[in-house]
């Protein structure tokens, strides 16, 4: 039964009770510890008026039955303030303030002023809780007869709150004596999952991460309500800080990560730990422990997600934050989430070309085929493989398509160039499963641009002669003109941390003989703005040539 249908039938008896009898009725929400039958009470409550005067009772920290009444009546006034004092008790003798002074106002007795009070208390709906807490001081016999009490002198409502199986040996015995005069209904909360979908009715649209919950209460045998409850506030906090728009997996991802950590953190009799979040062949798993075993296998069967550690940059992040370390970054995991979104989009770009090949091929292609193949291989540029860019083309081109088919050429052509001058091997084994007719004209893009993707000079001088090089490095040294050896000396230089401990004539005056030419062109230049300027460009120059030799 639903958690609505629940809170359907517990106000169907509710109300009739109080509409049509004259006695009361006792109702027991019965189910494991944890599992939420608080929260469900409670929210039931507060979302129906039944127009009565409303007590709840933690019997923790109780330790007489007396302990008991005065809660009830102190509970009523403090919340309600509908308990009227008699006019009579107010005219007590001064005989029976032998003890305190009341929150009402008046001296008398504390055991005849209890039960006066106590006696007014009629017409309400009473919730018991915490049976499984309740003191060995207290009595279940005592507590389940002021129930009976209550219910069939007082006219009141009485729900009673607990777990059959975890009360004490004595009192559950007690308890199992008193249940069959006493209780007239019983509504067990004995699943999470009826409460996890009452709690995350936002999530519309993601149904799939209700039922990843569901799995994993089932599988890990977690009952435990508040557990899912700190789970479900904890993801919605993150996806606050998040874009509107993130890819499915990455919801999945969050979800699992935040799962996993509570798991660690609150429930280590499970054996799982951040160190487990990792593959694990059966030949590690030997020394293990059962239990142990039996939830690595629960959260693999989960999903994969969970064995991805170490490396993993979701999981950096996420045990970051349970560690509660300073350096938790929302930025990175925002950054992550755009990259999931870029690549579940391009993966949907991908299934979509992949859709319309079969639409081909199956003999379903419909009239606007062709537009729609064109529109979406203009998308799939960056996206698709060459293989499967060049496949759109011929097909444009078979079905005589030729405007849209070297349009569509130009296009990827255009990408081509782009991607070669960041990446001179951006296409580096692009043929390996076929040929895609854009090898000529990668190799001629090449051929005509000797320099693509060089470094920046400033990196360049690092690397040779500071840190380590490349050939790149070395072809980016020896193609520096005059503007950009003037824009590092002047300008990178002083700028750039990495040279803090060098100094700028240790570096130039290894460069090949053709820039050294160029920089003393610089330095005449710079020789002709004061007569200082031009004693220091001599001095340089002369420390220049003389000093070391190209290397």
């Amino acid at each position: 039964m639903k958690v609505l249908d629940k809170e359907k039938r517990l106000k169907e008896l509710l109300e009739n009770n109080i509409r049509n009898e004259k006695i009361g009725t006792a109702i027991a929400i019965t189910g494991p510890w944890g599992v939420g039958k608080t929260f469900f009470w409670k929210k039931f409550i507060e979302k129906n008026n039944f127009k009565r005067k409303y007590i709840y009772v933690s019997l923790f920290g109780l330790q007489s039955l007396s302990d008991l009444k005065t809660h009830i009546y102190s509970n009523i006034e403090n919340n309600h303030s509908t308990l009227e004092v008699p006019r009579w008790i107010r005219g007590l003798p001064a005989i029976f303030k032998d003890t305190r002074v009341s929150h009402f106002g008046l001296s008398t007795s504390t055991k005849i002023f209890d039960s006066l009070m106590f006696s007014q208390v009629k017409d309400a709906i009473i919730c018991f809780d915490d049976f499984e807490r309740m003191s060995n001081k207290l009595d279940i016999k005592d507590v389940m007869g002021l129930a009976n009490y209550l219910k069939l002198e007082k006219n009141c409502q009485v729900i009673l709150i607990l777990d059959e199986n975890k009360t004490a040996s004595e009192n559950k015995k007690n308890y199992a004596e008193y249940k069959e005069k006493l209780i007239d209904t019983t509504i067990p909360i004995d699943s999470v999952k009826s409460l996890i979908q009452e709690n995350t009715e936002d999530f519309e649209g993601d149904e799939i991460l209700v039922e990843l919950m569901f799995e994993f209460a089932e599988t890990l045998e977690i009952h435990n309500f508040r557990f899912f409850q700190k789970v479900i506030k904890l993801y919605r906090d993150f996806r606050k800080s998040l874009p509107e728009a993130v890819a499915d997996s990455t919801k999945e991802t969050i979800l699992i990560r935040i799962l996993q950590g509570y798991l660690i953190q609150d429930i280590p009799e499970l054996e799982y730990g951040w160190n487990d979040c990792k593959y694990f062949p059966l030949d590690q798993q030997k020394d293990w422990s059962d239990r142990r075993k039996k939830t690595y296998k629960s959260l693999i069967d989960l999903s994969n997600v969970c064995i991805k550690g170490d490396g993993d940059l979701w999981f950096i992040e996420f045990k970051k934050w349970f560690d509660q370390k300073e350096n938790f970054s929302i930025e990175s995991i925002k950054e992550l989430a755009q990259s999931e979104l870029i690549s579940d989009k391009n993966n949907k770009l991908k299934d979509k070309l992949s859709a319309l090949f079969d639409e081909r091929d199956n003999y379903q292609a419909s009239d606007d085929f062709i537009d729609r193949l064109f529109y979406l291989a203009c998308q799939c540029i960056g996206v698709s493989s060459l293989l499967d860019l060049r496949a759109c083309i011929s097909t444009l081109e078979d079905f005589d398509e030729l405007e849209k088919a070297q349009l569509l050429e130009t296009k990827v052509e255009l990408w081509i160039k782009e991607k070669l001058s960041k990446n001179r091997s951006a296409f580096k084994g692009s043929g390996l499963f076929g040929s895609h007719g854009f090898e000529d004209f990668i190799q001629m893009f090449l051929k005509q641009n000797p320099d693509l993707d060089l470094p920046l000079l400033k990196d360049a001088i690092y690397n040779k002669y500071i840190n380590q090089y490349s050939e790149q490095d070395i072809k980016r040294i020896t193609s520096a003109d005059k503007t950009s050896l003037y824009q590092f000396i002047f300008k990178d230089f002083p700028e750039d941390n990495r040279f803090l401990n060098t100094r700028v004539h240790n570096l130039v005056v290894n460069l090949p003989n053709v820039q050294k030419e160029l920089l003393i062109e610089i330095l005449n230049e710079r020789a002709k703005n004061s007569n200082f300027q031009k004693k220091y460009a001599n001095y340089l120059i002369s420390k220049l040539i003389n000093e070391k030799k190209e290397s």
